[in-house]
């Protein structure tokens, strides 16, 4: 947006960039005074204004942290929320934690994330019976696709393995491809090594990630972090495609329990899974439609949006109880 301030954070530490980000938001809420402020992030400096904060999750970016550094890290959020006058989770799988470690369950609210439903949805031909594509002997290929950073937490090297596990009869009538920004190029190394002469392709640093969502047939979500929501699953539902996700408590809440679930971090009941899709092409069919159809009531920015504005309003006006 044109009203909008850029902070320019390139090559600069951590320290440095919450430093430089402080001093451009103090600048604007003393140049402009809002009513309120809203954080995307609970670092946000002091600002003599109401301020809100979107919390998505605590695991800090990392798919496992020392208890030392979990400790400190929960103490710092329990302090930073406690000043707050507002805190915004993605789940009540989150809002739960935020409790947990001492936050006042009276500043929580939820709020979903919500889908950018103009960019990921069906494309043209996702409910018609298209050619697919096929292998060698003339059948069918079933396209798996994991969107995500790729790191340790995501839990790429379980769909790699799921599908190196497969019969040689499915093998041969599957692929897979990872998609994302290769976060952990030592982690993406050994994916590399794990996937040789497995059915697996790599997008890496992908301009835009919708359309690798609309040409597959089945979007995998294996992640072992602990998720706040999970965006992989949301939006494969957004596109009409059916989703298998690791069965947390933030992502079966985020969609609604559609898709189909597996024990975190069970390579054997992934691979089920995804065998069980293969088998039921029209059993894919209507995962996707009913994907789609809970994303469109439930998770569209519309109807986010709308619980934003309320909350906001009334944190401005101090009528939050």
């Amino acid at each position: 947006p044109a009203e909008s301030v850029a902070v320019k954070l390139k090559d600069l530490s951590k320290p440095g960039s919450w430093l430089a980000m402080s001093k451009a938001i103090l600048k604007e809420t003393r140049s402009w005074k809002p009513d309120v402020v809203l954080s995307n992030s609970i670092e946000v400096p002091p600002t003599g204004v109401p301020t809100a904060c979107i919390v998505h999750d605590l695991n800090f970016g990392q798919s496992r942290s020392t208890d030392f550094e979990s400790r400190v890290k929960c103490r710092f959020y329990s302090a930073r929320a406690k000043r707050l006058g507002l805190i915004i989770t993605v789940s009540s799988a989150t809002a739960r934690e935020m409790v947990e470690i001492g936050c006042p369950p009276k500043r929580i609210r939820v709020v979903r994330n919500g889908v950018n439903t103009g960019l990921f949805r069906p494309d043209d031909g996702v409910w018609s019976q298209r050619s697919p594509t096929h292998n060698a002997d003339g059948d069918p290929i079933v396209h798996f696709v994991y969107p995500s950073r790729i790191l340790p937490g995501k839990g790429q090297h379980l769909a790699i393995d799921a599908i190196a596990r497969l019969r040689k009869e499915y093998k041969k009538r599957a692929k897979l491809t990872l998609v994302g920004a290769a976060v952990d190029k030592v982690y993406l190394d050994q994916l590399r090594i794990q996937a040789f002469g497995q059915p697996v392709e790599f997008a890496l640093d992908v301009p835009e990630i919708a359309s690798y969502y609309q040409r597959s047939d089945v979007v995998l979500f294996p992640t072992v972090m602990r998720e706040g929501f999970g965006f992989t699953a949301v939006d494969g539902m957004a596109c009409g495609k059916p989703v298998v996700w690791a069965d947390q408590a933030a992502i079966r809440e985020a969609t609604g329990g559609i898709g189909l679930s597996f024990p975190p971090e069970d390579v054997v009941a992934l691979r089920e899974k995804m065998i069980w899709l293969m088998d039921n092409p029209d059993e894919r069919m209507e995962l996707g439609r009913a994907g789609l159809d809970y994303v469109m009531r439930h998770l569209t920015w519309e109807r986010v949006w709308g619980e934003y504005e309320t909350l906001l309003e009334g944190l401005a006006k101090k009528t939050l109880g």
